[in-house]
């Protein structure tokens, strides 16, 4: 039975070429390598981390910026705004669109109607035949100007990404600080369990020997049962200072984000240093990285660029439109081409742009009293972190001195006491004199650690400080 074939094959080239644009775009998103699941392997463990490897404080950082899911949530939001951005400038390119359409149509002559066969008609009853209908178009559109209303789109796109960049530098910035700190708590805790213990082998050591006095006629009962009550309340506390470690522990392996296991081990690589820098270049240095105010700029920055795209609102777009349209099921052959030029005026719009323009003015002025408000704190803080610093390194020393004076102090009235010239009272006295100033300078030597991890975080450099690798960027 005859068919009508198509004379066209324009359209049904397009038709195919569009499936397969269709089909691409499907197939090309793939997973991101850098997500989460890429960093653990099929058996469970972390990918570059050995079972018992020895951890250090530069290491734990480079894991923290791999593993923390805070840093990670953070890292994403920031690539969304750069893909909101790159749709702002897409704007830029023209707008285009295709259709294609096939259609199959079957038919029985039960009437007698003629049929066009050949170019001629032809009468046969009870034929059969189809008719296959091919038709597609192009349609393109291109904004040629709009006034400033694409471009302001753009700027606010812009700025609004480099404040999620700011965003996900201090998330970078504190998290690393809170590992610092949990890092420097761990060993303190670490440190101060080994004056417990010290202090408990004194109280012991105190036990016995008033044990032994009494048992020769030479003690008191009452110097063994205060040495006892001493014992024990030495061993309570040291029981409680094991448990602070472990918790300590757990504090820091959830910091950086491990999971709670024995196979990692920590070694303390934390020195002892005085800050040399002086305050006015550590204020220029903070406002220069520092990622909060840098993300009060880029906000503010954004907010006036919204304000310029909400009053764009008042004016005409010029838009220039494309377009072909081919099809063979009817005769002649339909082919179509058009150009045209549109101008949109903006009337009445219920006056929403109005609103618009005054909700974005309501929105810059709020980010201009932000901006100032994150620029006084942060020199605030830079010049609260600076000063207690120098004082806490004065501190450091002058307890330091304290507990070797202490120290000595105890051992002289434990030979005293040996000998029979110092009593208990007075050879206890000296030994939690001993320990507390063994334990307050234990705790001013990491408050230290604490107060300079804050002062780099304030400033924004706490990977160029702490983990100076060249491979990783200054994410300030």
């Amino acid at each position: 039975m005859p068919n009508s074939k198509p004379i066209d094959r324009l359209p049904t080239s397009l038709f195919f070429i569009l499936f397969i644009f269709a089909f691409l775009l499907i197939i090309l998103p793939s997973q991101d390598k850098t997500s989460f699941a890429a960093s653990i392997n099929l058996n469970g463990g972390i990918v570059g981390l050995k079972t018992g490897k020895k951890i250090d404080l530069r290491e734990a950082l480079l894991l923290t910026l791999k593993r923390y899911p805070g840093i990670m949530t953070s890292e994403y939001s920031y690539k969304a705004s750069v893909y909101a951005k790159n749709q702002s400038l897409y704007l830029y390119y023209p707008q285009i669109s295709g259709v294609a359409n096939f259609s199959k149509n079957s038919f029985m002559n039960v009437n007698n109607n003629g049929i066009i066969s050949n170019r001629q008609i032809s009468y046969r009853s009870g034929l059969n035949y189809s008719i296959r209908s091919y038709s597609g178009s192009i349609n393109a559109t291109y904004m040629l100007y709009s006034f400033g209303s694409r471009y302001y789109d753009y700027l606010n796109a812009k700025y609004q990404m480099k404040a999620a960049k700011s965003e996900y530098n201090y998330a970078v910035n504190s998290n690393l600080y809170k590992v610092i700190l949990n890092f420097a708590t761990y060993f303190e805790n670490k440190n101060l369990m080994k004056t417990d213990k010290e202090n408990l082998k004194n109280d012991k050591i105190q036990y016995k020997a008033a044990a032994a006095f009494y048992k020769v006629g030479t003690g008191d009962l009452l110097d063994v049962k205060t040495a006892k009550a001493t014992m024990e309340k030495a061993k309570a506390t040291y029981i409680n200072s094991i448990f602070n470690v472990k918790i300590a522990r757990l504090a820091l392996l959830n910091s950086i984000g491990l999971p709670a296991s024995k196979k990692y081990h920590f070694i303390n690589t934390l020195d002892f240093k005085s800050l040399q820098s002086k305050l006015a270049n550590l204020i220029k240095t903070a406002i220069r990285f520092n990622p909060r105010l840098k993300q009060a700029i880029y906000t503010l920055k954004a907010s006036r660029a919204s304000v310029r795209q909400a009053i764009s609102g008042y004016f005409p777009t010029v838009n220039v439109d494309l377009s072909y349209t081919g099809e063979n099921s009817s005769f002649p052959l339909n082919r179509n081409y058009s150009v045209g030029l549109s101008v949109s005026i903006p009337i009445f719009n219920g006056f929403l742009t109005k609103n618009r323009i005054d909700r974005s003015k309501a929105v810059l002025n709020g980010n201009i009293w932000n901006e100032r408000l994150s620029r006084d704190n942060l020199i605030y803080n830079i010049s609260s972190d600076y000063y207690a610093i120098l004082s806490q390194y004065s501190r450091i020393k002058a307890l330091r001195s304290s507990e070797k004076a202490f120290k000595l102090a105890y051992k002289l009235a434990l030979k005293g006491y040996e000998v029979g010239i110092t009593p208990m009272v007075r050879l206890i006295t000296a030994n939690a004199a001993y320990t507390s100033a063994e334990t307050n300078y234990i705790n001013s030597e990491y408050t230290y650690y604490y107060m300079k991890a804050k002062l780099y975080s304030d400033l924004g450099l706490m990977l160029k400080h702490y983990v100076k690798q060249k491979n990783i960027k200054d994410k300030g």
